[in-house]
């Protein structure tokens, strides 16, 4: 069981390309493209999901190898705007089939028995997808990109699409990961919170993104109020771009603004204070006069804003 630590960005189209010629001048260890099946599974009352869990069965087939399978159990572990942290175990399978004989008693909730689970999983959705992966080299780190373009789809025909770039830390520390993220922020990319399985469980029960109307915070309680502020922020932003809602963005920002200006003022001994208070002015100048909601959720300084709160988290976490 590894613990995954990765960031998400949705991508538009016409960024495909610049960022790609990007990520081939960088210190490349690794090169390759994949085309990858992945079918979801769980029981008919959602039992993984209830639990927080996932399992999927993964088929990579690579220009140059034979089909490969191996089944993947995560936890859905948490989010913090579009930095994902969560537990992963994965094995090797000679087929499509799915198998829990492979995965170790304790992999799944305590209240579970594998045999029992094996009888009730269903196929639930499948991702098709094609990623290209290069793993570089960055400060003292090694970091996995993946570009991901294909769908979800659920056993209807309906589908929606997947256009997204993942960072994973594979080896280093979590501060090279969000120096990283900032240097493609330069890109129109924008912070994605939700995984390709939440998507997919949400096309099944046909249900839309929500938003959170409020927001309460102790502005002293840093580490918490920061946490709570980038959900409010992450998820309303999201609802707000699928449902082309300017008004509920607008809320929202005005709100993290407000609430950032009294976290920030108490921040102290924070050795990056100055340029993420500097990011923040600029930042907060933008959003005054935000018309369009793509333009300002995808652009430089928005990213970068989160990517350098993400930072303050994280460094905070350490202390």
């Amino acid at each position: 069981m590894s613990n995954e630590i990765e960031l998400k960005f949705e991508i538009e189209q016409a960024t495909i390309k610049p960022i790609s010629q990007f990520f081939e001048s960088l210190m490349i260890l690794q090169h390759d493209t994949y085309h990858l099946e992945n079918t979801y599974y769980d029981t008919p009352d959602n039992y993984l999901k209830s639990h927080h869990s996932s399992i999927r069965v993964r088929g990579i087939q690579t220009h140059s190898q034979t089909k490969q399978y191996e089944i993947t159990v995560k936890s859905s572990g948490h989010a913090i705007a579009g930095l994902h942290q969560r537990l992963e175990y994965n094995a090797n399978l000679p087929n499509k089939t799915l198998d829990l004989s492979v995965l170790p008693q304790d992999i799944l909730p305590k209240t579970v028995d594998l045999d029992s689970l094996a009888k009730q999983l269903q196929a639930q959705f499948t991702t098709n997808f094609t990623r290209r992966m290069w793993l570089v080299a960055f400060n003292q780190s090694k970091i996995e990109i993946a570009l991901d373009c294909g769908s979800i789809t659920i056993p209807n025909g309906h589908q929606i699409p997947i256009q997204e770039i993942e960072l994973e830390l594979k080896t280093g520390n979590s501060i090279d990961l969000i120096t990283f993220a900032l240097q493609i922020s330069q890109f129109r990319i924008h912070l994605f919170s939700q995984s390709k399985a939440a998507r997919g469980y949400r096309l099944l029960k046909r249900q839309s993104i929500g938003k959170m109307n409020t927001i309460s915070l102790d502005h002293l309680q840093v580490n918490s109020a920061l946490t709570k502020l980038l959900k409010f922020w992450q998820t309303n932003e999201e609802y707000a771009l699928t449902n082309h809602d300017l008004i509920i963005y607008q809320y929202t920002l005005s709100q993290v603004n407000a609430h950032l200006t009294k976290i920030l003022s108490s921040i102290e001994g924070v050795e990056t204070k100055q340029e993420l208070k500097r990011i923040f002015n600029q930042w907060s100048l933008q959003v005054l006069s935000i018309k369009n909601i793509e333009l300002f959720a995808y652009s430089e300084i928005n990213n970068q804003l989160k990517l350098w709160l993400i930072r303050l988290l994280l460094t905070l976490s350490d202390q």
